[in-house]
């Protein structure tokens, strides 16, 4: 919902401003298939070389932010 309105609110400036909607959308692609390709690449290159040990360290950050996410909400105390 949120990317949603995000979206939105980006759309209808753009159109308010008169921009290019065509070198904009090619624009934000580009750098989302860079990104994603990069993020793809160092992820393959980590992976291989600390396999496990970045697994667990991720397992934990995600069990910590559960863990804080109940918290708040007041399940767990």
């Amino acid at each position: 919902m949120g990317t949603s309105i995000d979206a939105a609110a980006v759309g209808v400036t753009l159109a308010l401003l008169n921009a290019n909607i065509i070198v904009i959308a090619l624009s934000i692609g580009a750098a989302t298939f860079l990104m994603s390709t990069a993020g793809m690449l160092v992820g393959r290159a980590i992976g291989a070389r600390f396999g496990s040990v970045v697994e667990f360290i991720g397992g934990v950050a995600l069990i910590g932010l559960g863990a804080k996410i109940l918290e708040h909400t007041g399940y767990l105390r």
